[in-house]
């Protein structure tokens, strides 16, 4: 099994919160092993929960027509969210809900060290720019523990407005740019840290990182 298998499976078995007690199926994520770029949402709705793959519903069929235009596929990058239970009816994850996840995140992230990570909606905003306001950071790169940082509107909120959904496209054509920016910036880095492991019964990190950067 390799070691994203094994964060998926703790996630799948995990019942550090009470969203283990109301979802049908966790929702760990999926795609590429290697990828640039890591989508991370808020949290599975009804279709996620009931097949426990992340984003396919409209919303998500709206990401994958807008990953078209620059050219991506969904086997290239990989997609995720803060919370890998569906909150009941879809209402904003808890803060401790949040925090026991926290830990599986973290590890994906350390993992697959994407060059890029791009945050769907506000929510996912703020667990790595916490205080901020999406409206003001959309399409904007931060650095993030040498990450790129890039928030993204929402492809729910863009479902709705379609002043949204041009403003999201714009954005994502950026993604690139934003992308080459993290490999200039890496380039003089060689060493990579020890892949993560984490235990059915990890306890959350009760720890925010805010330290960060404007990048452009």
């Amino acid at each position: 099994m390799s070691s994203i298998d094994r964060i998926a499976a703790a996630v799948t078995s995990c019942t550090k919160c009470g969203l283990a007690g109301t979802r049908t199926h966790a929702v760990p994520g999926e795609g590429s092993d290697s990828p640039s770029i890591m989508f991370i949402g808020e949290g599975p709705g009804a279709n996620e929960d009931q097949q426990g793959r992340p984003f396919i519903g409209r919303a998500g069929k709206l990401l994958d027509e807008l990953l078209g235009v620059v050219p991506l596929r969904r086997s290239d990058v990989y997609i995720t969210n803060v919370v890998k239970c569906r909150p009941p009816d879809n209402r904003d994850p808890l803060p401790e809900e949040v925090r026991a996840c926290w830990p599986y995140l973290e590890a994906q992230i350390r993992l697959l060290k994407p060059h890029v990570i791009a945050t769907l909606g506000r929510h996912a905003m703020n667990r790595f720019l916490p205080g901020t306001r999406i409206s003001d950071e959309h399409g904007r790169a931060t650095v993030w523990r040498d990450i790129v940082v890039f928030p993204l509107y929402h492809p729910a909120a863009a479902l709705r407005s379609t002043t949204l959904r041009q403003t999201l496209e714009n954005d994502i054509r950026h993604l690139p740019e934003a992308v080459l920016q993290s490999l200039e910036m890496n380039s003089s880095q060689g060493t990579k840290d020890p892949e993560p492991e984490v235990a059915a019964d990890s306890k959350p990190s009760e720890e925010d990182d805010p330290g960060q950067s404007r990048l452009f």
